[in-house]
């Protein structure tokens, strides 16, 4: 499926700046006031490519810590006393956080004490300097100050029982002084260790692969071999695949890394590369909750391959990435449907449990509320799946259980309440209009719950600081009811947080990389500005619809 070369921009008015640091140039949506609203909203089939053009929102994702840092200590092939790419080991010390320590803008601890072990690890074993040196004071400092904290957030990050581990002894060997208290997974990573087949272990089959660092020094490297793709990589991860790279010297791996070092002039990498199927499909379903139809969403080439894969078993975050995962399917399934082609929801059946929830990938043993949800989503629209009507009242059934205090849903793959809580309502309404059913149990708390935590200047922000893409969420959520539906208080409260949006991007020029904090979950935290993006024009275009 070949979706990152070509490259059109959205019909949405935009301003081009210049990149941040640590970010490619891309088309920046600015806000749009009613009018441009109305005029993006109708249908210009006649246009060589669709007038929202998912491929226009594949644009790369933020540089991360955690990547680079395994990176940067990586040695030269020929001369161990070199450093393979000496930028990333600038770059780290350019973007450590005045408190010490590296990671997201917002201070999430699961991110902040990974990303500053990761980094301070790749520090403390380069070539001494003064620079190095203040910058493992600091940073060892803030692990002591706030390690404790991690017990109080209750998502985590990928494979984090598995890394944590693997980061506080590679910190120790680099000569870091670790705070004990951190080391508390060791127990939860033997058995979790125990219960993988060494068959999947070592497999680019099995998504452990895009963690495999977390073996360390205790990893098979013959075994290791099997695991590389066919781009070099391991798992799509440049730092497993820096981690590879530092026991093999291979050709693949390297050019693949190279590839990787595209963020600030060459210095940084990101998390997951590359990812365009991913990226496609998220802005494309962000676009599709704001009433954008499938037809002004999604080109030829995008249908047929999405349609060739889907046929082969499902949909995954990249060409390159041979696992399907079933966020992806659910998308690519409703937009197909959508589309006309013939499509089968019985796809669904590989990522369902015994209880049958559903997991992102087979063979997890946790469900994730996200991917009920958009599971939830497809079966509503698309026939087809065995006792569907029994099917979405257990997934109604597992919404109301998993509900926090009945007011919000949290997902495994963003930190904030605000995403799964608007992908929720807008599922829950669409069911509601499509079928009658009453799920005023559902949705009541919810709302109530936005109403009550919007902030005076019309944002909203989970973690203390006010972002643009928590109150997108918020809006696509309060708009999902339609014209003529909307509570008139909702109502007003949408149009205060577009004022909010319009003058954040005038005060910012647009919504620069930069303005972008990281929120979504991988190994850390990341954003993926194309989608970030995608959502900030969704709610301004489903504000539209009801306005």
């Amino acid at each position: 499926m070949e979706l990152s070369g070509r490259v059109a921009t959205p019909d949405l008015p935009t301003l081009e700046t210049g990149p941040s640091r640590g970010a490619t140039s891309s088309p920046k949506p600015l806000a749009m006031d009613r009018g441009q609203e109305s005029q993006c909203l109708r249908d210009r089939s006649t246009d060589a490519h669709p007038p929202f053009d998912a491929s226009s929102f594949v644009t790369g994702l933020s540089p991360t810590v955690y990547d680079t840092a395994w990176i940067a200590g990586l040695r030269a092939p020929h001369d161990k006393q070199r450093l393979r790419y000496p930028a990333a080991l600038s770059w780290l010390y350019d973007v450590q956080h005045a408190d010490g320590s590296w990671g997201g803008a917002i201070r999430y601890q699961h991110d902040r004490v990974l990303c500053t072990l990761s980094a301070l690890a790749a520090i403390g074993a380069a070539p001494s300097s003064s620079e190095g040196y203040a910058s493992v004071q600091t940073g060892t400092r803030y692990l002591w100050q706030h390690g404790h904290l991690l017990r109080g957030e209750s998502v985590e990050l990928v494979g984090f029982e598995l890394l944590l581990p693997a980061l506080v002894a590679r910190a120790q060997s680099a000569g870091i002084a670790v705070p004990p208290h951190l080391d508390i997974y060791r127990a939860e990573r033997a058995e979790k260790l125990r219960l993988i087949p060494s068959a999947a272990l070592y497999s680019d089959q099995a998504t452990i692969v895009h963690s495999i660092e977390f073996l360390g020094d205790e990893v098979d490297d013959a075994a290791l071999l099997r695991a590389q793709s066919r781009n070099g990589s391991l798992g799509n991860s440049p730092a497993a695949t820096a981690f590879f790279l530092g026991r093999h010297d291979n050709g693949p791996a390297q050019s693949y890394l190279d590839q990787c070092m595209i963020h600030a002039d060459g210095a940084a990498a990101t998390v997951l590369q590359p990812s365009a199927t991913f990226e496609y499909l998220w802005a494309a379903y962000h676009l599709s909750l704001a009433g954008v139809t499938a037809r002004q969403i999604v080109g030829a080439p995008e249908r047929s391959s999405l349609s060739t894969a889907l046929r082969s078993g499902g949909i995954s975050l990249d060409p390159s990435f041979p696992i399907p995962d079933a966020d992806d399917t659910a998308v690519a399934l409703m937009l197909l449907h959508e589309l006309g082609e013939s499509v089968d929801s019985r796809v669904f059946e590989q990522f369902a449990l015994p209880d049958r929830h559903f997991v992102s990938f087979q063979h997890e043993r946790h469900s994730s509320v996200g991917v009920n949800v958009h599971v939830l989503h497809a079966l509503v629209r698309v026939p087809g799946f065995p006792e569907r009507r029994q099917a979405i009242r257990r997934l109604l059934a597992y919404l109301e259980q998993q509900c926090v205090n009945g007011l919000f849903w949290r997902d495994k793959w963003h930190i904030s309440p605000y995403y799964e809580t608007s992908h929720a309502l807008c599922v829950l309404a669409e069911l509601a209009t499509l079928t009658g059913e009453d799920v005023s149990h559902l949705v009541a708390g919810p709302k109530e719950w936005l109403r009550q935590t919007q902030n005076g200047d019309g944002s909203w922000g989970f973690f203390g600081t006010p972002t643009v893409e928590e109150s997108a969420y918020s809006v696509l959520a309060l708009c999902a009811s339609g014209r003529g539906r909307i509570d008139p208080d909702d109502h007003e409260r949408c149009a205060f947080a577009i004022r909010y949006i319009r003058a954040e991007a005038a005060r910012n020029g647009g919504f620069p990389n930069v303005a972008l904090p990281p929120m979504w979950i991988d190994k850390c935290l990341y954003a993926p500005y194309g989608i970030v993006r995608a959502i900030i024009a969704s709610a301004q275009l489903s504000y539209a619809r009801i306005a």
